[in-house]
């Protein structure tokens, strides 16, 4: 073989070898970008009886403090769900609302009532639970604010400022409407900075955080309803 033959081979290997290279680099990139899909089955707790019940309750509750000219607010997860789902989001496993401190005893008269209609008015420490007794896996937390604000050092970040949350407005939540905090939108903004776009998926029966971009799973925009 003369030398022209063999450099002209090597040429053509260079290329090959060049050409496979490429493929390969191309074939790891692609499986990388390719985002893998989580199984969020597992965070997915609640079955339909459990969301009906937890819906039923929360309405039996909120009419009662309204009944009672006690003001509450829809807080946290619940918040979220009025303000990006308009109702339960699908992962959650509870309703958290709030009431002013001042609005205490005079919820805690109403245990009477809450009894007549069969369910449970609980203290908790800094906090009451309105639950179903014949049902462990929902319940709403109702929290004690003064004017806004947590007792709970760990909560300071979800503090309202000034101008936050009175005047109360209403949201729909799911069949029904909830009353929520004057400027939600400016508070979630604040408090939980990418809750338009990103899904933090934990309830209190799975271990764990699951962080989902709406874009990979616009499915969990969809609020869990009640049939």
């Amino acid at each position: 073989m003369n030398s022209i033959m063999k450099k002209t081979m090597r040429r053509r290997n260079k290329k090959v070898s060049n050409k496979v290279m490429k493929k390969t680099k191309q074939k790891g990139k692609d499986k990388k970008d390719k985002k893998e899909k989580i199984n969020l089955t597992p965070y997915l707790v609640l079955n339909q009886k459990d969301v009906n019940l937890l819906y039923h309750i929360t309405k039996i509750t909120i009419d009662i403090l309204d009944k009672a000219k006690i003001d509450y607010w829809a807080e946290g997860g619940t918040l979220i769900g009025v303000m990006r789902s308009k109702g339960f989001i699908p992962w959650d496993d509870d309703v958290d609302i709030s009431i002013d401190i001042k609005d205490k005893s005079r919820l805690m008269k109403l245990k009477g009532k809450f009894k007549e209609l069969k369910l449970d008015l609980v203290g908790v420490g800094r906090y009451v639970k309105v639950k179903d007794p014949t049902n462990k896996n929902v319940w709403i937390d109702i929290f004690y604010l003064n004017n806004g604000i947590y007792p709970q050092k760990h909560y300071d970040i979800y503090n309202y400022k000034p101008g936050e949350l009175y005047p109360l407005k209403k949201g729909k939540f799911g069949p029904f409407k909830m009353k929520i905090a004057n400027k939600s939108g400016q508070y979630l903004d604040r408090c939980y900075k990418d809750w338009r776009k990103i899904a933090y998926i934990y309830n209190h029966h799975t271990k764990g955080k699951k962080k989902v971009s709406f874009k990979d799973y616009p499915e969990l925009k969809k609020p869990k309803l009640p049939n």
